[in-house]
């Protein structure tokens, strides 16, 4: 038996649904607790955390700057050159305060590894201030507990793998793919039961070689066990500290080969999913144990059969829950959106990704139709779901002609709300090993890997004030100016009266704020760019009241 670890820092939280349970480190402790072994997980990702990394001084000064820049942005002029540096230098400062927060948060980890006596710990990695901040941790614990063993995983290792060790050396292991069966096996690694070379879904180093072992997914979804909430085990799940929208894995993998899309790398390319009795009896049993009745499919592209045949199980079974996820628009050809609609799905994700057919095969491979694309958000709007779709903008290959087809399909269909990202280019994609034919440049591959790993997005500003980045083009445009073109198509939406940057968790979120979507969005917003932890407080603590008020009725 041992005792771990598992640890959630991703930073300073930069959009509400982050707030969310993490069902990947209550999967992880699920899965060791069945085996006989004992895990706390301490998760940062909390209104807390907001209160500790947000250096209050700056918060009226910072909220002033940036309405002024948002402003300026949204009426289509360029911001004034002295409020940009003095946003950049006040920004600089927080970062800096937000560093000495996080060698404080390190300090108190190690000292709870120390007393608890910890054997192994287990960190879930992320991009940008996430990865800074987790070496930060892990350093401590090594230097405070010489030879304790620290294990990586989460979306940042299934992004850049190996790469890892080219900025730091402090993590034993990484784990890619799933962990659900690794993290048990590295217990009884830790144990003396198991060799490191013997586990799957593993890369880490010997005598200075990189090892990798196979990749092993879990065949069988349904013998997964179910993940763990208890508040002796998920610390964070006391009191408001997160939001009580539970994310529950339905389905793995997918089908698709999307030229962008890292999902098919990390979880396969063909579907894998569980039963639609044992999700829903998932569903049953964190009410009875949790109170929990808000869900979000986990997966990323559920298969449309099962989509149709949870819902029958939900009606069969009188179950009164609501729930969010991704679509695809090949599901208008197979998918009852009504019969969604009636068993509690209340938002349904799409990327459609551009409204140009050029782009759509050339630059994507999405194997879509514009007008299956029309057919099926029109399809959803009709079965009264709240329908959000994506966009990339600039894509490879952009023209000023493409784009606008992209708005002119935007104005037609009216989703209740549009995500535009900027063309993030993604270790093991086809944009990524054929960057050159799809127009980008990128001058130096291993430098553009380290400044990918720590870059920063900050969800709540415009992406003209994430920061720029130096290490690839598109199109042959700078990062900066990619950037700029994406907030400027989200501004041009904006003035169209279509509602942006809110996704379908997020929509479900503010039903449960019984605020407006756009309401919702902007309110937050301007909460965590200002650090009004207070105010958050309160909008978390409303969130979970209505959302267990349906627990007595689930069953």
């Amino acid at each position: 038996m041992t005792r771990s670890l598992l640890i959630n820092y991703s930073g300073y939280p930069a959009v509400m649904r982050s707030l969310a349970l993490d069902n990947g480190l209550a999967n992880l402790a699920g899965s060791l607790i069945d085996k006989g072994h004992e895990t706390t997980i301490l998760d940062y990702a909390t209104v807390d955390t907001i209160k500790r990394l947000f250096p209050h001084e700056y918060s009226d000064q910072l909220s002033y700057l940036t309405r002024k820049i948002i402003c300026s942005l949204e009426l289509g002029f360029p911001p004034q050159k002295s409020d940009l540096k003095d946003f950049q230098e006040l920004d600089r400062q927080i970062n800096e305060l937000q560093k000495k927060k996080v060698q404080q948060i390190a300090r108190e980890i190690s000292q709870y590894a120390k007393a608890h006596k910890v054997d192994f710990v287990g960190l879930k990695l992320w991009s940008g201030d996430g990865f800074e901040g987790s070496i930060t941790i892990a350093e401590k614990l090594k230097q405070d507990n010489p030879g304790l063993p620290i294990f990586a995983g989460g979306p940042h290792v299934d992004s850049f793998k190996e790469n890892i060790f080219d900025v730091c050396n402090i993590f034993d292991a990484l784990v890619y793919g799933e962990g659900e069966e690794t993290i048990t096996m590295l217990a009884d690694y830790v144990s003396g039961k198991r060799r490191l070379e013997d586990i799957p879904n593993l890369i880490y180093k010997n005598n200075g070689r990189i090892i990798s072992t196979p990749i092993r997914r879990i065949k069988n979804l349904d013998s997964l066990t179910f993940p763990v909430y208890d508040e002796d085990v998920y610390l964070a799940m006391k009191g408001n500290q997160k939001i009580k929208m539970v994310f529950i894995d339905e389905s793995r993998g997918c089908p698709n080969h999307c030229s962008y899309c890292i999902h098919p790398i990390k979880s396969g390319n063909r579907w894998r999913e569980r039963t639609p009795e044992a999700v829903v009896k998932q569903m049953e049993q964190m009410n009875r144990k949790y109170g929990f009745t808000t869900f979000r499919f986990a997966g990323s592209n559920p298969p449309p059969f099962l989509k149709r045949r949870i819902a029958n199980e939900i009606l069969n079974r009188g179950l009164k829950v609501t729930y969010s996820a991704f679509g695809h628009i090949k599901d208008g050809l197979i998918v009852d959106f009504r019969l969604l609609r009636k068993s509690g799905c209340y938002s349904l994700f799409f990327g459609i990704e551009s409204g140009s057919q050029k782009i759509l095969d050339q630059s994507m491979n999405k194997g879509v139709k514009i007008d299956e694309i029309t057919e099926t958000i029109d399809a959803c709007k009709r079965a009264g779901l709240y329908v959000v779709g994506s966009v990339i903008i600039p894509a490879p290959h952009e023209t000023e002609e493409t784009k606008k087809e992209s708005f002119d399909l935007l104005l037609r269909m009216r989703p209740d709300s549009v995500v535009v990202w900027f063309p993030a280019l993604m270790l093991g994609t086809d944009w990524e090993k054929n960057s050159q034919k799809y127009g980008f440049d990128i001058p130096d591959h291993k430098s553009y890997l380290k400044e990918a790993m720590v870059y920063k997005i900050k969800s709540f500003y415009p992406p003209s004030l994430w920061g720029s980045s130096s290490e690839y083009n598109l199109n042959g445009k700078s990062f900066k100016e990619i950037t700029k073109e994406t907030g400027n198509f989200i501004c041009l939406l904006e003035k169209s009266k279509i509602l942006t940057q809110v996704t379908s968790e997020t929509a479900l979120i503010a039903k449960y704020a019984t605020m407006s979507p756009r309401d919702f969005r902007d309110k937050a917003r301007k909460y965590l760019f200002s650090g009004d932890h207070r105010s958050i407080e309160e909008l978390v603590s409303k969130i979970n009241q209505e959302i267990m008020k349906g627990s007595s009725c689930l069953v």
